[in-house]
């Protein structure tokens, strides 16, 4: 499994190692063997711990439920000298990656080279621009969660996005049918691809979020056959990967490929965001220890709530990454997401 240390916030902002993956493991197109693949995936992920540091206290990270292959990571909120939690912030530099999130990888490198040479920052500005107007201006979207999953995944997993759903979206009043987002590493024992469906759920009742976002995730990894969720967006990525290389894509979409050899070494995983509402932040006055300490009190609750799912949903054989996340108030989060991205009025 992943490396215990490598999701840690105030651990340095160089890229860590999933450890060493059998570099015997078969060449697949390309030549990439499971240690290459692994390189090269890593290479992929955008963003830096030290984006995070100052938003986010690690409260309980890398911990596998027992009966389970879920390992639970839990995060609150930072607070500032005056004692709040740094909601609109955190709101803010999650934002700041709505491009990345939205944008194919080759658009944003193709407009990057184009403002290099005029000299210009215009084509970067108009992909920031189409990415904003991707985002729906749903009172309750929970696109604000799969932002954050994004962010979470490619910062402290390392785990890169490797089909972008956001642009292929024909509604913008509409969200992404299938997964939030499919993210790829390699496994550090066996190094073998691990292929991630992502699913994220912001409620304001924890034990609501965590049912609703298992609930999702399981046609993707528990149904099998052609008209299974998994299916659909296998061949979806097979047709719209963008890893902006070439030698890559060949490699991915052969193990992608359930005629390819390459297939059968595949595992298929879960990543998941739940966030909700929590009493541990006082209304003023906010201390970082006594949130902490709050939030620990009723961490084994959620860590409950998460294993009675996983068995009911019939998961327990699979491996899956939750971020559990604690806000004083998810609606006001959802509201910071919306005022930065640019959504003046969120429709009812």
């Amino acid at each position: 499994m992943t490396d215990p240390t490598h999701n840690r916030l105030p651990a340095d902002t160089e890229a860590q190692s999933h450890g060493n993956a059998d570099s015997s493991t078969a060449d697949v197109g390309g030549g990439f063997s499971g240690t290459g693949l692994s390189n090269a995936l890593e290479r992929l992920a955008r963003g830096e711990r030290a984006d995070l540091v100052a938003l986010l206290h690690e409260v309980e990270i890398d911990v596998v439920l027992d009966g389970t292959k879920l390992t639970c990571h839990c995060y609150a909120l930072k607070i500032d000298g005056n004692g709040r939690p740094r909601v609109s912030e955190l709101a803010e530099a999650i934002c700041e990656s709505m491009t990345d999130f939205a944008i194919p990888r080759s658009r944003i490198e193709d407009a990057r080279a184009r403002d290099a040479q005029s000299g210009s920052t215009r084509n970067m500005t108009r992909l920031q621009n189409e990415a904003r107007s991707l985002f729906t201006d749903i009172a309750n979207s929970g696109e604000g969660g799969e932002l954050l999953l994004f962010v979470l995944a490619e910062i402290l997993l390392q785990l890169p996005q490797v089909l972008c759903k956001m642009s292929l979206k024909t509604n913008t009043r509409m969200h992404v049918h299938g997964v939030d987002g499919v993210h790829a590493g390699v496994d550090p024992d066996t190094g073998r691809l691990a292929l991630y469906w992502g699913e994220s759920k912001i409620y304001g009742d924890a034990t609501a979020a965590i049912r609703e976002c298992l609930a999702s995730l399981a046609p993707m990894l528990v149904r099998e056959g052609p008209q299974s969720g998994a299916s659909r967006d296998l061949q979806l990525l097979q047709r719209a990967m963008d890893v902006n290389d070439p030698a890559l894509e060949l490699a991915l979409k052969q193990f992608l490929d359930p005629r390819h050899e390459a297939y059968n070494t595949v595992e298929f995983r879960g990543l998941c965001l739940v966030g909700f509402d929590c009493d541990a932040y006082p209304r003023t006055g906010a201390q970082q220890e006594a949130v902490v300490s709050a939030v620990l009190a009723q961490l084994p609750r959620w860590k409950q709530a998460l294993t009675r799912r996983v068995q009911e949903e019939v998961l327990d054989g699979f491996a899956l990454h939750v971020f559990c996340v604690p806000f004083p108030d998810v609606e006001s989060f959802r509201e910071h997401m919306r005022g930065f991205i640019g959504i003046r009025r969120a429709a009812a």
